[in-house]
């Protein structure tokens, strides 16, 4: 009778598939559940980093496409937004626009779509769709907020 043993080959095979497995697919199955990540605000072209800030959402800008808008990269938009409800978060949103800041939902629609929306007053709101940005968009993203964080 044989027995599996930890220097079988098989084993090692199937260890190495399964965790290969695990790291690979939780980052994308969580990716649905969280806005952490790069997105797209299409209209201006600029790019936002959300990540977690002691275990609450933040926001700040990473990318613009105008450069007279450069000197905003870095900008904290969303700082200490709790979570609401399963795919929904509130807090205060800054707008770079006006410098004002407004109550703020964040709603997660889909892995690649979120809403935001800001309010005055919590009656005179706004709201926004932004894409979650490309592979090769977010890193370039990725390295200007790690730069900009130096």
């Amino acid at each position: 009778m044989k027995t599996d043993s930890v220097f079988d080959l098989p084993w090692r095979r199937r260890f190495a598939a399964a965790t290969f497995a695990a790291l690979f697919y939780a980052p994308v199955a969580q990716a649905g559940n969280e806005p952490f990540g790069i997105w797209l605000r299409p209209e201006a072209g600029q790019q936002f980093s959300f990540y977690d800030c002691g275990g609450l959402l933040c926001a700040k800008l990473v990318s613009v496409r105008n450069a007279e808008e450069q000197h905003a990269v870095g900008t904290v938009i969303l700082r200490g937004a709790s979570k609401s409800g399963p795919k929904e978060w509130r807090g205060k949103l800054y707008n770079t626009k006006d410098g004002n800041v407004y109550d703020g939902v964040i709603t997660l629609k889909s892995g690649n779509e979120l809403t935001l929306k800001g309010c005055l007053w919590g009656v005179i709101c706004k709201g926004e769709t932004w894409r979650r940005a490309t592979a090769t968009a977010g890193a370039k993203a990725s390295d200007k907020a790690q730069d900009a964080d130096e």
